[in-house]
């Protein structure tokens, strides 16, 4: 009798120590997943931060946002539309990027006399760097420019800032993402980076 006993009471003991882990795992993912909409939210209402590299190239940086694909598809259709006419499927993406970049430059150049076709006056001019090349000509009233830019964007998407500072290594980090182009004369006007999570 003292067996049975004994037996049933492990049982009903197991059933319960199994349930409360259950019931413990369930609540920790939930929260887990909470904190991530709550920081995906954050991230998409952020301004993007603006500092100097060590180079003095101006760098862009933001918060990125982690989203489920089901959740990319209904609030950024446009970006799975996106990555659907690049002939790539958006279940199988791990990361998205996009970042625009304005160039502004005030070049001044020399106007030189030629010949064309040893008979018909021009003027041309020239100019050339590490990140242009501009080619123009003058002819009557019509002038020609041929313009060729050269950037480089490196992005870096790491583990940054801690949600609450405060509370030291027992806070999440950020996933974060900072931009810089070579060109000095780029500014980032708008980047977005979303990694995605597997169902």
């Amino acid at each position: 009798m003292k067996n049975k006993t004994l037996i049933i009471v492990t049982c009903l003991m197991l059933l319960f120590g199994y349930m409360a882990f259950q019931f413990g795992r369930m609540y920790f993912n939930e929260r887990k997943e909470k904190n991530r909409l709550e920081g995906s939210w954050k991230a998409a209402d952020q301004q993007i931060v603006y500092y100097k590299a060590k180079n003095g190239n101006l760098v862009a940086k933001n918060d990125a946002l982690l989203l489920k694909y089901r959740e990319l598809k209904d609030i950024y259709p446009d970006i799975v539309a996106e990555i659907n006419n690049l002939k790539v499927n958006p279940r199988q993406v791990e990361h998205f990027s996009e970042t625009v970049v304005q160039q502004q430059k005030d070049i001044v150049t020399t106007l030189k006399d030629s010949l064309i076709y040893d008979t018909i006056p021009v003027r041309v001019f020239n100019y050339k760097d590490e990140f242009y090349t501009i080619n123009g000509i003058s002819i009557g009233d019509t002038q020609k420019v041929h313009i060729e830019s050269r950037d480089s964007l490196i992005q870096v998407v790491y583990k940054g800032e801690r949600y609450k500072p405060w509370l030291w290594i027992f806070s999440r980090r950020k996933l974060q993402q900072v931009v810089s182009c070579k060109n000095p004369n780029s500014k980032i006007e708008y980047s977005q980076s979303i990694r995605l999570q597997n169902n």
